[in-house]
């Protein structure tokens, strides 16, 4: 399930993150993240369930500064897979050659 509690909350699953104060929560416990992580995670949560290449990612999240770095996409998915799926069912996907997806828990 995916929904927006409020204009500046996303939500997917048990996952919540307030776009305004950065706050991000998965079952009600809170996660720390960088604000590179944020933001990767803000656009993962704004397109659920879509497959993102790494280059739509490199240019959404970091919009050229890496001079085109696809290693620095797998660097950092896998810092937030650590953070958001420790411990529970995960949510973060790899589609081998496509890219990454995020899903809701069953």
């Amino acid at each position: 399930m995916t929904a927006t509690t409020d204009q500046r909350t996303l939500v997917v699953g048990d996952l919540c993150l307030d776009e305004v104060s950065g706050e991000v929560t998965r079952a009600g416990e809170p996660i720390h993240l960088t604000p590179t992580e944020r933001d990767l995670l803000t656009y993962f949560m704004r397109n659920p369930r879509r497959v993102l290449s790494k280059r739509q990612i490199l240019d959404r999240v970091w919009r050229h500064d890496r001079g085109g770095e696809a290693g620095v996409v797998e660097l950092y998915v896998s810092y937030l897979r650590r953070k958001i799926d420790k411990g529970r069912d995960p949510m973060l996907h790899t589609q081998r050659g496509i890219g990454y997806v995020l899903r809701p828990t069953a």
